[in-house]
């Protein structure tokens, strides 16, 4: 069974002083263009009433508009919202897989990757080697059994709003060595072109610096699909 898909927009406010989602905004067209399933897989949520008129400029519908969120998620958008988002998707529909923008679908995911998602009960993040919030949420999936430890996660205290830290604080302190928790290959991440070689056959997706590299990635995972 498939995993609702979400992506969503909102202002990039810190401390009550609000900024447009500038890069965001850049994003989505050319995620669209590279990614034309998008357009259908995506459950699509907004931060605010402008990010959803924003979103809905490029030709998305609207799921949700959280409009509605506590002001202290209001005051720090950046990424709390995200993580409010989230948090409702695990408490409306059991479990989600959220997905960034600046990302390339590799391959649509099927019931091997779905299946994955639920091995072991547990999130599962993009593993970076030295991240400084030790998890990834570019792509990232949670079920129910996350729920409580979710919620607790907004009171905890983090040097900054953001949403990585925020799971960072409710997971495991060992971690960094438990494969449960990560995508391995399924979810990459492509900082540069000399990362190209973590795409394998069984990558989903690319979490990238640089959108325009879709092609070239699609190209290298056509490669072992060839072999």
């Amino acid at each position: 069974m498939q995993i609702p898909m979400i992506a969503g927009l909102y202002p990039y406010t810190r401390g009550g002083v609000a900024h447009p989602p500038t890069v965001t905004l850049q994003e989505i067209p050319l995620s669209l263009e590279v990614n034309p399933s998008y357009r259908r897989d995506l459950l699509v949520l907004a931060g605010d009433v402008a990010s959803a008129k924003q979103l809905e400029s490029f030709g998305l519908n609207v799921h949700r508009v959280f409009d509605d969120a506590p002001a202290e998620i209001h005051r720090d958008t950046a990424h709390k919202m995200k993580h409010w988002m989230c948090l409702w998707a695990l408490e409306t529909f059991g479990e989600f897989l959220w997905v960034d923008w600046d990302t390339v679908m590799l391959r649509q995911p099927d019931e091997d990757f779905w299946s994955f998602c639920r091995r072991g009960g547990t999130p599962k993040f993009i593993q970076i080697p030295n991240y400084w919030a030790t998890v990834n949420c570019g792509v990232y999936h949670a079920g129910r059994g996350w729920i409580d430890a979710m919620k607790r996660s907004f009171g905890a205290a983090v040097p900054e709003p953001n949403d990585e830290l925020l799971w960072a604080s409710v997971l495991p302190a060992d971690i960094l060595t438990r494969s449960e928790f990560w995508w391995g290959e399924r979810v990459v991440q492509i900082w540069n072109r000399n990362d190209f070689n973590m795409v394998g056959p069984g990558t989903y997706f690319a979490h990238v610096k640089h959108l325009g590299w879709a092609n070239d990635l699609r190209t290298r995972g056509n490669e072992w699909d060839a072999r």
